[in-house]
């Protein structure tokens, strides 16, 4: 691409993370935000995957480039063998047999925020 074409896209990209941190922070569904605010569903859905594509390929080079980091998460279990184990780019979760849906919720939460 040249040089024109890489400031747009990067003006939209920017243009589109606000929009969709504003969309994110309103409390309120993506269609009625996107009714409201007059924009177009398909759109949104369309930016989101590009800003979410764009911050895991930027996670995985900066991983590259740093230490990895462990996140520790409460886990009150006894048993040490993991009945799932995820793996996603430089992550590892392992999750253990009677782990509660509300930690396995919480995982994969930050996991999506990550990625």
């Amino acid at each position: 691409m040249d040089k024109i074409t890489d400031a747009k896209t990067e003006f939209r990209l920017k243009q589109w993370t606000k929009i969709i941190q504003a969309c994110q922070s309103s409390g309120m569904t993506v269609v009625s935000w996107c009714s409201q605010n007059n924009v177009k569903i398909k759109s949104y859905y369309y930016w989101l995957r590009k800003v979410r594509t764009l911050a895991c390929e930027a996670g995985s080079l900066a991983s590259q480039k740093t230490e990895q980091k462990i996140v520790p998460v409460p886990f009150h279990q006894t048993k040490v063998y993991a009945a799932i184990t995820i793996h996603i780019s430089s992550f590892c979760v392992d999750i253990c047999d009677g782990t509660s849906r509300e930690t396995i919720e919480a995982v994969l939460s930050a996991l999506k925020n990550i990625c």
